[in-house]
């Protein structure tokens, strides 16, 4: 299938799960389980969301990785989605902010195109490397800012990261100080959706899940990000930086 088809098969199935996620009444968001040591949540909203958007997607004849679905998470990325039906749960639990239905198509374990959709304020983002990223129809593309202490850099703590390792959490903290302004939103789908309109320059985070944030790295990209950090699709978990290409100079010596 071609792959403008796919992206449109992709538009289409996020927007109907993100309006579904938003006609949800407070009674439909509870909490079903606790992982992570109960740092992370599981909604009846997660599992109706990965419901409804893996089988939008089944015409497409391609293979689901969904945060969702564990019997998922050793599909083969030669040719693959990868969903996060919706990031930020517990934001979407709580009413704190934004959260993500999120879709990616990947190949051999790359993301090449995105597309989420903004639970909280219905915004889409469509993109990848050879796509040119789009909010809502707009264009957009990352900041043009070059030095770090101008630089606003978005991350988070996420459920896997080991507060218990001093040294994790000083290089963490190290990182973060070299910047002018740190902000946590909770997604990190959102987070790298502001990298890619600009309004953010960098974002860092450690322990976190290639479904996390697979599609808005392609949106990212899209919009002249660079990834700074290796990264393969799996189940993994992953350390990773985007930043605008202008920052990248700058960058070099925190992530080498």
């Amino acid at each position: 299938m071609a792959e403008t088809e796919l992206l449109q098969i992709a538009q289409t199935a996020v927007r109907s799960t993100g309006e579904l996620l938003q006609s949800l009444s407070a009674s439909q968001r509870l909490v079903e389980s606790k992982e992570q040591g109960g740092r992370e949540f599981k909604l009846n909203a997660d599992r109706r969301a990965h419901e409804h958007l893996a089988a939008l997607l089944q015409p497409s004849g391609l293979p689901v990785l969904s945060e969702e679905d564990t019997s998922s998470h050793l599909v083969d990325l030669a040719e693959a989605w990868v969903i996060d039906p919706l990031d930020g749960s517990f934001n979407f639990l709580r009413g704190l902010g934004h959260c993500m239905v999120s879709c990616a198509y990947v190949v051999r374990g790359q993301p090449r195109l995105g597309v989420l959709f903004d639970v909280l304020t219905g915004d889409v983002y469509v993109g990848g490397r050879e796509v040119p990223s789009t909010k809502n129809g707009e264009l957009i593309r990352c900041s043009t800012t070059s030095a770090l202490m101008s630089a606003v850099v978005c991350t988070g703590f996420p459920a896997r990261f080991d507060f218990s390792s001093s040294t994790a959490t000083s290089e963490y903290l190290a990182f973060m100080s070299r910047f002018g302004k740190v902000r946590m939103f909770g997604s990190a789908a959102y987070s790298l959706c502001l990298v890619a309109t600009g309004a953010a320059d960098v974002y860092m985070e450690r322990s976190i899940m290639f479904w996390d944030v697979a599609a808005a790295i392609a949106v990212a990209e899209g919009a002249g990000a660079k990834l700074l950090t290796p990264v393969v699709g799996g189940s993994e978990p992953l350390s990773l930086v985007v930043a605008a290409e202008s920052l990248q100079t700058a960058l070099h010596e925190l992530v080498a």
